[in-house]
């Protein structure tokens, strides 16, 4: 048992990671700490998305806290049109400065994969000529790359069509979560060439190093015109140097010489060369504490053979070691002989000799053991007292520290709103209420949106109002989603307010009335200040949450919209009552409108897309043809995603481009919307990142239909079949 452990011991001592690896390994998981994405299948759109990662990580990757720099380069420039994308190009410039291409080698995950494809053991392809000339490749794809999305505005080429990084980190992560099945819909030719392309960079990166490095990437491209002049990689100490190769002859990149624009500044170079020519520029932190050593006396043009410089080297190296460390192995080199020339004599008698010489090993042993013990400690004292060992020490604690942070922050549930109102009133009588009644707005067994609305009778826009009112509080009690709540001020003036609803035939509305107090305060609590009377509009979710509060009376469609957004936690499924909404209109005049309230009594047809989505492109015609073919029995409205909006906006493209058939989109007869990320309506209705999306919603305003993917025209009108009973 004891050597099963001492061979198990010896294994991870022979592959235990070097610093740089640690590193490549610290990164990857820092830049993906949001480790919760592989499991819900979602992708982190919080803050820290709109910040640029130094490696190649996709903004797609479930994982990812950070954005892409290649892939944000690409947006800036389609969206910049004549002006500099600024913010990007500081954040390469600054990138490129500090540390060049010390990034490929340290801190790209991308390229931490493919170092662990090429562990693996075959046949590996040696560099020669060829590979160095193809390593040229990413400077003219890095062109490519820069002139097509300024040329046509909106296509991130590289993204679209190359990048592995996109295709195994976004989207084969997100299809490999089984809750993202629907994106199999949307799979088409651009995704299968994507993948038989990252099939063959994952392949050919277990024969060649560095793959994708040395003759693709683009970001590697633009961060090597740094190398020379970054803060942080190799430098090489020309009057040192004696001209030997071994640095370029034992690195796996295309480099001519140390800190080329094809070195990843690895590092690895340090430890070939034999007269100590290659060095850290900037910093220290990552590099082992040795002593330099005088190199011997070299006359101009003359060579000294390597075998001999090593050896020299290796004794300067020995004489000029820590005393004490070199004080112990003498003595315990010492002891031994001791013990062995002891042994040597006293072996007059075999068995005698043998008793002798384990009675003296068991002697020696824990004395042996003592001095390897108080050893190890002199080491370690000795380790802190050096003070770059020190600030690596620190610079560890440190970096463990930021990364279980971001581990904690990104993989805590999310919290709730803090902006909480929790009231309660008391009602007069009406339809809505029997009386003088409590009323709570987090009462657990009401568990609907709050609508409330504060008036005084003598205010007259807040009276005039009511009427409006009471229809949204009609609508809203058949379709059971919120309470309308009219609270009167603190102050009644002169007049009985219960009196005052029953004189307007208020009581029969399905308002519910209530009355404020100084001790509850409920004006106040959402804004209002008492010495100065206004009709305020607040909308509270179903767990008190105040997800909107204006100082005026809102509109029906602003209403709508906020209990709607109010419900935005909840998705609604088949069967379900459809959330009302009201969206802007495409190929309309400007101001138009499009209102699932309008469309209440006749069928629904729903279609989420969005212009870059090739399979919703392909089946708009079909649905145009459905909807032609039932000539007005049915409404069609067609919304586009509110996160893929194009720089040129949607209506431009409905009126520059045509479909699969040549017809212009602007000849279509389906009523185009926007979605808003407010409302977030693909989302309610079950969307999660697959498009296209259709829906259809019957005359009773319930949920018949919902599917991922492209629908077929057959399919179509079967389901509108179906919901027109």
């Amino acid at each position: 048992m004891k050597k099963f452990f001492g061979k198990v011991k010896a294994w991870f001592v022979a592959h235990k990671p070097t610093k740089r690896r640690l590193i490549q390994l610290y990164a990857a998981l820092l830049t993906n700490a949001n480790l919760k994405g592989f499991f819900t299948g979602k992708i982190y759109t919080g803050d820290t998305k709109k910040m640029c990662v130094p490696g190649l990580n996709c903004y797609s990757c479930p994982g990812a806290v950070g954005a892409c720099p290649l892939g944000a380069l690409q947006d800036s420039l389609a969206q910049s049109g004549k002006s500099a994308p600024a913010y990007i190009l500081g954040i390469l410039l600054m990138f490129g400065l500090l540390l060049g291409r010390l990034i490929c080698g340290f801190l790209c995950p991308f390229g931490l994969i493919q170092e662990l494809l090429y562990k693996i053991r075959t046949p590996k392809l040696r560099k020669n000529r060829f590979t160095r000339v193809l390593s040229y490749f990413k400077y003219v794809l890095l062109v490519i790359v820069i002139a097509v999305p300024l040329i046509y505005a909106g296509i991130p080429s590289f993204c679209k069509y190359v990048c592995p990084a996109g295709t195994l980190e976004g989207a084969v992560s997100l299809l490999a979560n089984i809750q993202n099945s629907d994106f199999y819909g949307m799979l088409g030719y651009l995704f299968t060439w994507k993948f038989c392309l990252a099939v063959v960079i994952v392949v050919a990166s277990v024969f060649i190093y560095r793959f994708f490095c040395r003759f693709i990437c683009p970001l590697g491209a633009i961060y090597s015109l740094f190398n020379k002049i970054s803060l942080l990689g190799v430098k090489l100490d020309k009057d040192k140097c004696i001209d030997c190769g071994l640095c370029v002859q034992g690195c796996k990149m295309d480099v001519k010489h140390v800190g080329d624009h094809e070195c990843i500044q690895c590092g690895e170079c340090i430890s070939v060369c034999p007269v100590q020519a290659i060095t850290w520029k900037g910093s220290q932190i990552f590099l082992k504490n040795t002593t330099p050593i005088d190199q011997p006396v070299v006359e101009s043009g003359e060579k000294i053979a390597l075998l001999e410089l090593a050896k020299s080297n290796a004794s300067v190296a020995v004489a000029s070691a820590d005393p004490e460390e070199v004080s112990g192995n003498v003595t315990e080199s010492a002891q031994n002989a001791n013990i062995e020339a002891e042994s040597e004599f006293t072996a007059t008698d075999g068995q005698e000799a043998a008793v002798g010489v384990e009675a003296q090993e068991e002697a020696v042993k824990p004395a042996t053991e003592g001095a390897k013990k108080g050893g190890r400690l002199q080491a370690v004292k000795a380790a802190f007292k050096r003070p770059r060992f020190v600030v690596e020490f620190v610079a560890w604690v440190v970096a463990i520290a930021v990364l279980i942070s971001a581990l904690i922050c990104y993989n805590l549930p999310e919290r709730k709103s803090a902006a909480m109102l929790d009231l309660t009133v008391t009602t007069y009588k009406s339809a809505a209420s029997e009386g003088e009644k409590d009323y709570s707005t987090v009462s657990d067994d009401n568990r609907r949106v709050k609508v409330l609305y504060f008036w005084r009778t003598d205010l007259e826009e807040s009276v005039a109002a009511m009427e409006e009112l009471n229809e949204l509080a009609t609508l809203y009690k058949q379709l059971d989603f919120a309470d309308v709540v009219a609270i009167h001020s603190i102050y009644k003036d002169d007049r009985d307010v219960q009196a005052f609803i029953d004189e307007h035939g208020w009581n029969e509305y399905n308002v519910i009335f209530a009355q404020d107090d100084r001790e509850t305060n409920a004006y106040g609590l959402v804004g209002g200040d008492i010495s100065v009377p206004k009709p305020i509009t607040a909308i509270i979710s179903a767990d008190g949450g105040v997800t909107l509060q204006k100082d005026r009376v809102l509109s029906m469609d602003e209403v709508i919209n906020g209990v709607t957004t109010a419900m935005s936690a909840k998705v609604f499924k088949e069967g379900d009552t459809c959330p009302l909404f009201v969206l802007d209109r495409y190929n309309a005049e400007e101001g138009a409108k499009v209102s699932l309230l309008e469309s209440r009594g006749k069928v629904t047809v729903l279609n989420y897309w969005y212009t870059d989505c090739d399979p919703c492109k392909a089946e708009l015609p079909e649905f145009e043809k459905v909807y032609e073919d039932y000539d007005g029995a049915i409404d069609m409205f067609v919304i586009h995603s509110y996160s893929a909006v194009p720089s040129t906006g949607v209506q431009y493209f409905l009126d520059t481009a045509k479909d699969k058939n040549g017809r212009a989109w602007n000849s279509y007869k389906l009523t185009f919307a926007q979605d808003t990320q407010e409302l977030n309506t693909y989302a309610m209705l079950g969307g999660k990142y697959a498009y296209p999306m259709t829906v259809i919603v019957n005359a009773e305003g319930k949920i018949t239909f919902v599917n991922q993917g492209p629908c077929s025209e057959e399919v179509l009108k079967q389901e509108v079949e179906k919901a027109l009973g």
